[in-house]
């Protein structure tokens, strides 16, 4: 069986000529004795490892209190215990008054040697106890000081947190000396916006119960440091609560970041906002001069060959004048552009290309993709870091995606005036003349049956449903007019109106759709005209290959949700082997406009759906509409 380790042993000097047997009291008390004080003296000096001086009061050349302050020189914390005889000349009292640790009357019996060797242990065992702590409070207190983080002990005065200590980090980051900030409240260097909970948040704390919050503290020049505040109560040695002590953790360059980020997202929503190419590249200039910190710089966007100054800000004006035009590959920005990668000078006048840049030196020339060319200058020489860096191409990437977005905006309203155009010219200069052969081709039915002119007729009327599918697919309804909508009940009034002869619909759950309505009736109505066309054409075993459109009577379609939005089906012959459906003249009906499909998707994508053709668990077509 183990046993608990014994005590430490006490190695104890005895000066004098008395308390035999003292080393027979305590097992493990070992008494070394000399009867001098130089002896003492010497021996103190030779051995570290003695643990407490025994003296006499009265040594032959020197008092007791005497030799104790000589000991003291030597050794100022070791315990000294001085032993009094019934007759001493030295009063207790003054022994003790003058730090004495211990004064013991022994009287030549065994009993009082035994008290003696038990206040020996005592002293000693109070010696090594206070060391120890005193060790520890030294070790927090170095911790405390070197510590990476600000702490601060505060004391409660008048209901107010009074700085009563701080390590030099705290002083340090705020840049106050330490007789400025000790014995002054905390709320002083508090900023306004972290005063409304802080008052809660320290008497919290005094409970034990305090968070982590944020504060900002306001430094002596002035500047204003994020911090992550915590507090926790501080004890006096019985326990009490006598205060708080708090910890503050530097986040501003974090909280920095943060809003430098911010920024960087509201100029990319501005730019994304932009209705011009000079409005893309004033916000760019705005931002890195507002953002960055650079209030020298401008944007030069591509004209033909040569990059042209497009925004300036007043700072790049007034210190460099008017700005150069650079041709595509010559110079400092022409050479970004051409290379596609950022250039970044410490000091432009390296540049021999006999530019005047007058006071400008870090230079720096970001390509906005294929548009143009961002430049940033600074007066001093060598100030750009790689986060300046970063961030000046990140506005970059952003310009140039909202040029490109401008440019694609630009080429789409060409492209829908053009398609208004036709779609004029198909409405008014194509209908009339047809709808004139129409008048006179039904005349001519009436007064001849015959079969060229009913074959006449039936092209027609598929001339002028290919003229109602094109104006539907050149005219894109701009869906505004959403709300949601219950889509079996449009389902079930489109299949009504609807030429479906004897197929059946079939609604499963109910689904809630957020749509424009009418463009939803016109692409249920497509697809049921595509669903019952296409299940009898014949390609059916049991379709009669004369019946109309619209005959089939076991054609089925269902319409029913999905998770993220819903479908419509049919049991007809399924979907071609090739091809894509949607693709705007592709059919597979001889009769067919080979446009139904197409303003199906058309009408998907001006409410943000996709639409998917895909093969149905019984062999039909399924198309899938999801958010």
């Amino acid at each position: 069986m183990l046993q608990p380790p014994s005590d430490p042993s006490v190695d104890a000097l005895y000066v004098g000529t008395g308390a035999d047997g003292l080393s027979r009291a305590a097992d493990r008390l070992t008494v070394r004795r000399v009867t001098t004080a130089g002896d003492a003296l010497a021996a103190l000096d030779a051995d570290s490892s003695i643990d407490c001086v025994v003296s006499d009061a009265s040594l032959p050349e020197i008092d007791g209190l005497a030799f104790f302050r000589a000991v003291r020189d030597l050794r100022e914390d070791l315990p000294f215990v001085l032993v009094v005889g019934p007759e001493a000349d030295v009063p207790v009292g003054d022994a003790l008054d003058a730090g004495v640790t211990d004064c013991v009357r022994v009287a030549p019996d065994t009993a009082d040697t035994d008290l003696l060797a038990h206040r020996i242990d005592e002293a000693v065992a109070s010696h090594r106890t206070e060391r120890r702590l005193r060790t520890e409070r030294s070790q927090h207190r170095q911790l405390f000081a070197d510590a990476p983080v600000m702490y601060v002990a505060f004391r409660r005065v008048d209901d107010e947190p009074v700085v009563e200590d701080c390590n030099d980090r705290f002083l340090d980051r705020l840049g106050y000396e330490r007789d400025d900030i000790l014995g002054r409240s905390v709320w002083d260097i508090y900023a306004d916006e972290s005063m409304a909970h802080a008052v809660d948040g320290f008497d919290s704390g005094r409970q034990g119960t305090f968070g982590q919050q944020e504060r900002t503290l306001v430094a002596a020049d002035g500047e204003r440091v994020d911090t992550l505040f915590r507090a926790s109560p501080r004890l006096d040695a019985t326990g009490d609560v006598i205060g708080t002590l708090g910890l503050y953790v530097d986040i501003t360059a974090q909280k920095r970041r943060e809003r430098t980020f911010e920024r960087l997202h509201d100029a990319t929503r501005s730019l994304l906002r932009a209705g011009s190419s000079a409005r893309v590249a004033e916000i760019i200039t705005d931002a890195v001069r507002d953002v960055l910190g650079y209030p020298t710089n401008l944007v030069r966007l591509v004209d033909g060959d040569e990059l042209h100054p497009v925004a300036i800000t007043d700072e790049a004006e007034r210190r460099l004048g008017e700005r150069p035009v650079y041709r595509i590959g010559e110079g400092t920005a022409g050479r970004a552009f051409a290379d596609g990668e950022t250039l970044v000078y410490d000091d432009v006048r390296t540049v021999d290309d006999d530019y005047d840049r007058r006071t400008a030196r870090a230079s720096m020339f970001v390509p906005i993709g294929d548009h143009g060319v961002l430049s940033v200058g600074d007066t001093e020489v060598g100030t750009f870091d790689r986060l300046d860096r970063h961030l000046a191409e990140v506005f970059a990437a952003n310009a140039a995606t909202a040029l490109t977005l401008l440019d694609r905006t630009r080429d789409l309203e060409r492209q829908n005036e053009r398609l208004d155009e036709f779609a004029s010219v198909v409405s008014h200069d194509l209908r009339t003349p047809l709808t004139v052969v129409d008048g006179s081709l039904e005349l001519a039915c009436e007064r001849h049956d015959d079969e060229d002119l009913d074959r006449a007729a039936r092209s027609l009327d598929r001339a002028f449903d290919l003229i109602e599918e094109l104006l539907a697919l050149a005219r894109t309804e701009a869906s505004h007019d959403r709300r949601p909508i219950d889509l079996s009940t449009v389902a079930e009034a489109c299949w009504r109106t609807a030429d479906t002869g004897d197929a059946t619909l079939v609604v499963e759950d109910d689904v809630a759709v957020r749509a424009d309505e009418s463009r939803l009736r016109r692409l249920l109505e497509n697809l049921f005209r595509n669903a019952v066309e296409h299940g009898s054409t014949g390609s059916r075993p049991e379709a009669d290959d004369s019946a109309e459109h619209g005959s089939v009577a076991d054609l089925t379609v269902t319409v029913g949700p999905l998770p993220d939005g819903f479908y419509v089906a049919d049991d007809g012959p399924g979907l071609p082997d090739d091809g894509d459906v949607f693709e705007a003249g592709y059919t597979t009906d001889p009769g067919g406009t080979g446009l139904g499909l197409a303003i199906v998707d058309r009408i998907a994508g001006e409410h943000g759906w996709s639409a998917d053709a895909i093969e149905a668990d019984d062999g039909g077509a399924r198309f899938e509409f999801r958010n």
